[in-house]
Order: C-alpha cells, then structure tokens, then sequence
C-alpha cells in the first residue's frame, strides 16, 4: 500500500520547520586538507575557541578565530 500523500499545508509546515532549524545555527565554511572547505555550524563559542560540528557526519573539530592557535 503507498504512502499517504502530504496535503500542502502539511508540506508547507515541514519546509518551514527545516528552514527554521537550518536558520537558528551558525554556519560556516571550514577548510579541509583533503577536500578544500566543508561546511558546519558552530556549536559552541567560548572568546576565541570553540566547536564546529561537520554538515555530512556530525564530526566535532575543535577551531579558533587566531591562526597561530594550534
């Protein structure tokens, strides 16, 4: 038996709450070794430092606004 299909409304109501959700965080572009910049949200900012959590996969890596901050 298919799926029910979505009324429009209830279509409408799932691309905003993906919109919201995709709004409330703060994305950023993250430079890779392997594959040149992936993007990410900021999870977690504390004056220079912080956590950035990857767009495909969820993999936390730590950053810092300062270049020489290893």
């Amino acid at each position: 038996m298919p799926a029910p299909r979505l009324s429009q409304s209830a279509e409408a109501a799932r691309a905003a709450a993906l919109q919201a959700e995709f709004n409330e965080k703060k994305w950023v572009w993250v430079p890779d070794e392997k594959e040149g910049y992936l993007s990410g949200w900021v999870n977690r900012e504390e004056d220079d430092v912080g956590e950035i959590v990857m767009a495909a996969g969820g993999e936390v890596r730590p950053f810092c606004e300062v270049v020489s901050c290893v």
